[in-house]
């Protein structure tokens, strides 16, 4: 019987509420949340009065802000940070306005909020690569001892379990794990330094103000803020791309072994899913082929990536709208991609008997690599390989038994027991260490999954 996998994927927030986050209005409310942020923080500092940054916090929200009016005048200045700064200016009490925006440039604000909202974005987006490991972990103790033939070159080569296939998967996302959260502090940061990051306008205090509102936006302050130093954001995009490409390659290869001559997997789809309009016999695929491009489109962003990274001399307005571009479309398009594959994995059904089958079409030859290392004690590692490779060419034209070919060989008759010939060519016997792996790294994803799952925002 098909084995069926459990889904116990809390809550988490919709690919429609992250997509929300990259909304105009999104990162308007982010720019006054920016403005805000920077006031107390000058404030702080002795650089702008206490009352002033008090009542720009206030003011920094849509009850005094009116969207509709800046999307306007937006439109006229094609300007936004300066259409901001006027409408909060004009929305705070005394002369409280005449501090907003002190001594800050549009990118400080436009390119600090986009790190801010793309952290946001990627908590929730490693709290699903949490869940997804939860799942494998699921997938590969439940089928740690699950016989399939293992494949190289669209060939059966040796006997493994699925289970070992699964345990391959979670090395590899652990280790996008560490990319990720090795890469956090680099790729999360501020631009803080001015009209061209040298921090002109903010002097001696520069350095105390770039730390301490980086502190408190929870983000990392660049040394050198400068505006053409765009790497980071192209380094979270292409450790975003590598993601991409291991999903892809887990959902073709889960995508092939759905076709019918081979019917190792399927999706466990509703009754009301449609695999056809004109074939009522289809059940297609429906997630596998939503990840592979998801993935691709994901990767598509590469290119623009590199490209973004090279403005000119300290700043440049196409690489700036490169940049954002980017931002807004990675930061949405990788969380559904990993809520697309943590989808799968809880919709996905194995066939054992299916894959029995198929490992059967070559039999004891599966096991062929065994039978020649249970001889080469014997007869040497060379001639063992040459005497068994003879046998399976002479088993597949007359359609004779691989083991009566074996025994019957004067090389192995009397020099090897016969029963410890048959036993070798056992392939249930001879899947390496397909469970134990399985089951360790099942032990690895569990745990990874509590810490993804469980750990602080910024952490």
């Amino acid at each position: 019987m098909p084995m069926p996998m459990p889904n116990t994927t809390p809550s988490r927030p919709t690919i429609a509420e992250i997509r929300e986050l990259f909304t105009p209005r999104s990162q308007w409310q982010a720019w006054l949340e920016i403005e805000a942020t920077l006031a107390e923080t000058q404030a702080e500092l002795g650089i702008i009065p206490a009352a002033a940054a008090a009542e720009i916090r206030r003011k920094a929200n849509f009850d005094h802000v009116d969207p509709q009016a800046l999307a306007a005048d937006i439109t006229r200045t094609r300007a936004p940070i300066v259409s901001l700064v006027r409408a909060l200016a004009r929305a705070c009490d005394g002369d409280a306005g005449g501090w907003v925006h002190w001594g800050a440039t549009t990118q400080n604000v436009m390119q600090t909020a986009r790190s801010w909202l793309l952290r946001r974005a990627h908590e929730a987006f490693m709290a699903r690569l949490g869940d997804l490991l939860a799942k494998l972990a699921d997938l590969a103790e439940s089928s740690a001892d699950m016989l399939v033939a293992g494949r190289t070159n669209f060939r059966q080569g040796l006997p493994i379990t699925f289970g070992f296939k699964a345990a391959a998967w979670i090395e590899e996302f652990l280790r996008h794990r560490q990319r990720f959260e090795g890469a956090e502090p680099r790729v999360f940061a501020a631009l803080w330094g001015g009209a061209l990051g040298a921090m002109h306008a903010s002097g001696d205090q520069g350095v105390a103000l770039n730390r301490q509102l980086s502190a408190r936006l929870g983000l990392t302050p660049l040394a050198v803020p400068s505006r053409a130093g765009t790497d980071y954001v192209a380094e979270y995009v292409l450790l975003l791309a590598l993601l991409s490409a291991s999903c892809s390659k887990i959902a073709r290869e889960l995508y092939t072994l759905m076709a019918d001559e081979i019917g190792e997997v399927y999706e466990d789809q509703d009754d009301e899913v449609v695999g056809s309009s004109t074939m009522p016999n289809k059940v297609n695929p429906k997630v596998a082929v939503q990840v592979i491009a998801l993935a691709a489109r994901l990767r598509s962003l590469t290119p623009l990536a590199l490209e973004a990274m090279q403005p000119t001399h300290e700043g440049d307005g196409a690489n700036n709208q490169m940049l954002y571009a980017l931002i807004d479309q990675a930061g949405p398009l990788a969380y559904e991609l990993v809520c697309a594959m943590d989808e799968l994995l809880g919709c996905l059904r194995l066939v054992p008997e299916n894959m029995r089958r198929n490992l059967a079409l070559n039999g004891p030859a599966m096991a062929a690599e065994n039978a020649m290392m249970a001889l080469a004690p014997a007869l040497g590692r060379s001639r063992a390989y040459e005497v068994v490779k003879r046998a399976l060419a002479e088993a597949a034209r007359s359609q004779s038994e691989l083991v009566e070919l074996l025994l019957a060989d004067e090389a192995v008759s009397g020099v090897v027991e016969p029963g410890f010939v048959r036993a070798a060519l056992d392939p249930a016997a001879y899947t390496g260490r397909s469970a134990e792996m399985a089951h360790e790294m099942a032990r690895e994803a569990r745990a990874a999954a509590v810490a993804l799952t469980t750990r602080r925002p910024g952490a």
